[in-house]
């Protein structure tokens, strides 16, 4: 039923444009002389997306107002307070006491003790002394119930079968490999940053080209109320102007919210703990990056991506356990002494002491030390594992961001050609429309594909940015600290 009365409609307009007066035709080329009638209607300058790559992003509107950061002063002050970068820098400073733990295993260790205790029956205070051949010179003790005692004693190991030093070794190991763990941590922050970054560009950009198009509908809606009053077209021509326009400021909506989202992430990242404060960036130029060889690629990120340096640090470690673990079937050697004073209830103290070196030798342990030494081999047999696996990814994620990088730039080449045809396309349908050849549907249609070449085109920019930041990652490149020192300070 619908189908039948557009199908009359359209018949009633073709049999008015038939009999249409001169003077309407007067009437319609006048206004469609004057600027204010078809110059917001055109693709104006101002409307135009520039396709050179070099154009700055103006920040949004939703961020206008705030402090403006570049992409080097948002990273340098996430590295300083993003929570999960401090915590890694803490862990690097605890391993660093586990050294000096580690170290005053090799030192003596002195204790003072003291003691009130009371037997059933009375002990001595000290030892009986017996000198001379026959026991003239007997000492008999003092006896007491009550005894007193305070004293020192100290305690040195001089050999244990390698694993003071050993224990040092691996303490020293474990702090470089939370350093490699503070750059790994450091290197993902600077890609999810990079990301979170050019995701902002690329929204201000779809919010600009939305903005327009909103514009584009709100001039065409004006055109085809002129039109439909001088009888021109029908009502539903203005009908399907309505429905589209409702769409395009949706879409509007759409974008700025997620604008403010990804915003509000940025802030997450950069460790800001005011939610109140209002950041926006400053994206000057995109990167005209040179890609190299493929494996030249790969032999750099094996030797410098520091989750890779880690894991062969993590294999040491496992080296030194298991010869640990073998040296607890060797003897502990260690000097020990001490200096004490016992009394009875007339507190008269009466003193003694002992210094000597002692020898221990495990003879049986029931298995104990074999199986610490077989559980020492496994761990690390799953490090060697775990190494080739790292091995694999790191040469996949290579691999990958240099094929998102040229995927990229084939899009980035599709959309220019793109966006030229649905902006000539979308300039000629006006026109027609406006001169009674064309339908709005062509319109519209030619409206819709020329705010998805922008977006396509938007998309392919800055998904080639993400990926150079994720090639970077992939290779294990370190970013300099203070890297936006040198940069002029943004305005606030």
């Amino acid at each position: 039923m619908i189908l039948a009365r557009w199908r009359e409609v359209k018949g009633q307009v073709k049999e008015k444009r038939r009999y249409i007066t001169a003077a309407a035709c007067l009437m319609l080329v006048f206004f469609l002389a004057v600027p204010g009638f078809c110059g917001a209607a055109g693709v104006t300058p101002e409307d135009r997306p520039e396709v050179v790559e070099n154009t700055p992003v103006v920040p949004s509107a939703a961020a206008q107002g705030g402090e403006r950061f570049t992409l080097p002063a948002v990273i340098d002050y996430a590295l300083k307070n993003n929570p999960r970068a401090r915590v890694s820098a803490k862990d690097v400073d605890a391993e660093t006491y586990g050294i000096d733990a580690a170290k005053a295993e090799r030192m003596p260790r002195i204790d003072f003790g003291s003691g009130a205790t009371r037997y059933r029956y009375p002990m001595p205070l000290t030892p009986p002394v017996i000198s001379g051949p026959f026991g003239a010179g007997l000492d008999i003790p003092e006896y007491d119930r009550n005894l007193y005692d305070a004293g020192g004693s100290f305690r040195l190991p001089l050999f244990r079968g390698g694993r003071l030093y050993r224990g040092v070794r691996v303490a020293e190991i474990r702090k470089a490999v939370a350093e490699d763990n503070l750059a790994t941590t450091r290197q993902e922050l600077v890609y999810n940053l990079s990301s979170v970054f050019y995701k902002i560009a690329q929204l201000d950009k779809l919010l600009l080209a939305n903005e327009a198009n909103v514009s584009r509908l709100e001039a065409h809606r004006r055109d085809v109320e002129l039109l439909l009053k001088a009888g021109s077209v029908p009502r539903l021509d203005l009908l399907k102007t309505d429905v589209e326009l409702s769409h395009a400021v949706e879409n509007r909506l759409l974008v700025k919210n997620s604008l403010e989202s990804t915003h509000e992430l940025l802030k997450t990242l950069m460790g800001i703990d005011d939610m109140t404060r209002k950041v926006s960036i400053v994206h000057e130029a995109v990167s005209q990056g040179h890609l190299p060889p493929l494996e030249e690629s790969v032999a750099r990120a094996l030797s410098q991506r520091p989750e890779y340096k880690a894991i062969e640090k993590k294999k040491k470690i496992c080296e030194e356990r298991v010869k640990i673990a073998q040296g607890k079937r060797l003897p502990d050697v260690y000097a020990a002494g001490e200096y004490t004073g016992r009394a009875g209830d007339a507190k008269a103290f009466k003193e003694n002491w002992y210094a000597g070196v002692r020898l221990s030798i495990p003879v049986f342990d029931g298995g104990l030390i074999t199986a610490e030494v077989n559980r020492e081999k496994v761990e690390l047999q799953k490090v060697e594992e775990e190494e080739r696996s790292l091995k694999l990814s790191i040469t996949r994620e290579v691999k990958d961001a240099y094929l998102a990088v040229a995927n990229a730039a084939e899009r980035i080449d599709v959309g220019t050609k793109a966006i030229e045809s649905a902006r000539e396309n979308t300039r000629v349908e006006q026109l027609k429309y406006q001169s009674g050849a064309g339908t709005a549907t062509d319109y519209l249609d030619a409206q819709t594909a020329y705010l998805r070449a922008e977006t396509d085109y938007y998309q392919a920019l800055y998904d080639r940015e993400t990926a150079f930041a994720f090639l970077r990652k992939a290779v294990g490149e370190h970013w300099p600290n203070g890297a936006a020192e040198n940069e002029k300070k943004p305005k606030q």
